[in-house]
């Protein structure tokens, strides 16, 4: 799966915004030192890389990785002067780990744990679970309607899979009431699969259940989600798009097998 970038653009437009004020702040002169030498043999996944040239920046630690409510990161020092946009890589022996994905990765995971009773719709598992995916989805999407085709391919492989509901056209469209009606039906699952066959649903009081679409919907916005369906696999890397049952449960069947090494 293609993972998102998550930096959206309303966090852009406030980074990008320091480089037009960037001739107006003084840059600290920082005293020429000779380069550590781990820098002047660098090794990078197995091979080593020749640097052009090493500037010492005065950029001291600790340095503090900063999330904003938009999910937006970046890193800075301890005042908040300098500042660095991008992710953060380990050069450990093993090759390049991106730190900050992997961070993005727990957030989600621990998000989505967080999200109340009644907030998704679930279908369990039949049998042992492997693992379970969260799909942010609207049922007026054909994309969602063809993945929801695939529901008892999943769960028979011993795949759970939660819906969180993400109306593309916002909190007062058509997709948004019958996000909502499906959350206050009597079996939400069934109502699941009617709504996205186009079938009515049974008129039911639903205003009560409109803050869960409501909480869907700008819990994907943080993540980035920019079109349903969104993925969200049991190791917390997301993408977004239709993926072939097949694919998906020889993914999430990887990640099970990695997890038990």
């Amino acid at each position: 799966m293609k993972p998102l970038t998550l930096l959206c653009a309303a966090g852009l437009g406030l980074m990008t915004s320091v480089p037009a004020l960037a001739t107006e702040i003084p840059v600290t002169d920082v005293p020429d030192t000779a380069p550590p030498a781990a820098l002047q043999n660098l090794t990078i996944n197995g091979q080593s890389v020749t640097a052009e040239s090493i500037r010492q920046v005065d950029l001291k630690g600790p340095v503090y990785e900063v999330r904003l409510r938009n999910g937006d990161t970046f890193y800075s020092d301890a005042d908040g002067r300098h500042m660095v946009v991008g992710s953060l890589y380990d050069n450990g022996p093993d090759g390049l780990v991106n730190v900050t994905e992997q961070h993005d990765r727990q957030d989600r995971l621990d998000q989505l744990d967080a999200i109340p009773d009644g907030g998704t719709v679930d279908y369990p598992a039949q049998g042992k679970e492997i693992g379970r995916i969260t799909v942010f989805t609207d049922t007026t999407c054909p994309y969602c309607q063809r993945l929801h085709q695939d529901i008892e391919q999943l769960t028979a492989a011993g795949i759970a899979v939660r819906y969180v509901p993400f109306p593309r056209a916002g909190a007062h469209s058509q997709a948004a009431n019958q996000l909502a009606q499906v959350l206050c039906s009597e079996s939400p699952t069934d109502a699941m699969t009617r709504a996205f066959h186009g079938e009515a649903l049974a008129s039911r009081p639903s205003k009560s259940c409109q803050p869960a679409v409501d909480e869907g919907f700008a819990l994907g916005q943080q993540f980035g989600v920019q079109g349903t369906p969104s993925i969200v696999l049991p190791n917390g890397e997301m993408g977004e798009g239709y993926v072939p049952a097949r694919q998906l449960i020889a993914t999430v069947k990887n990640l099970s097998s990695s997890d038990n090494l």
